[in-house]
């Protein structure tokens, strides 16, 4: 009788090991920002409505920086791939075109990398970009960066930092005794002057002196021996 259930061992497509299973794409920020109702506050990292001047999370004023949905359609793909793209090294680069391009308008964009992007090289690269900005509104981001679980990422927040104190950092008054010093040496200058114009009139009333004594003395007139002898 004929064996209608062939030995599995003798099975010809019989996989002997596991399949090598594809690496899962990274995992990023499950947040998608439409940018043209939505823009990121660049002090706290929340989203609030494109038409808010002020944050409703931190109270902060936007009206000096302009949400990213006014701006070209360019910036917002950067911006998009920026946040969004599984790869990396393409949200780095993303991140570094963003900066070359834009303004103001893309701090929202670097303070949400910097707060919820998994990779650490993605978040240092935005605390480095906030550093050359140097916009003050950068700060307590920056500041709550120096608490990030990657030491890269918070040395770059801290090199991040002094650069923004540094660029903003209010001129020194002038000392006093400065102040006091240029006039005064103003003053010194032209009493000088006044001296050398003084002495020079001293010195000219003297050559005119000195020449009255050493003019030549009157030629005596010496009798003539006629006159002598003449009655």
């Amino acid at each position: 009788m004929p064996n209608y259930y062939p030995d599995p061992n003798k099975n010809p497509y019989r996989v002997s090991r596991e399949p090598v299973r594809q690496p899962v794409a990274e995992k990023v920020s499950s947040t998608n920002v439409d940018f043209d109702t939505q823009r990121i506050c660049p002090s706290c990292g929340k989203l609030i409505k494109i038409s808010h001047n002020f944050c409703k999370f931190c109270g902060v004023d936007l009206s000096s920086i302009p949400a990213l949905g006014e701006s070209d359609k360019t910036l917002k793909a950067l911006s998009v791939a920026a946040l969004t793209d599984l790869d990396y090294e393409v949200r780095k680069d993303a991140i570094a075109s963003l900066e070359e391009l834009g303004g103001k308008e893309i701090l929202g964009v670097f303070t949400y990398v910097l707060l919820n992007d998994l990779h650490e090289l993605v978040r240092k690269e935005a605390a480095d970009k906030l550093g050359n900005i140097h916009n003050p509104i950068s700060l307590d981001i920056l500041t709550k960066a120096l608490k990030d679980k990657s030491p890269l990422v918070r040395k770059a927040a801290i090199e991040a930092l002094k650069k923004i104190k540094k660029m903003n950092k209010p001129p020194q008054p002038e000392p006093l005794a400065k102040k006091e010093e240029q006039p005064r040496k103003q003053e010194i200058k032209q009493e000088q002057q006044i001296e050398a114009e003084s002495k020079n009139e001293v010195n000219d009333d003297n050559e005119d002196d000195d020449n009255e004594d050493t003019a030549p003395p009157l030629k005596e007139i010496e009798p003539s021996d006629d006159d002598m002898y003449r009655f």
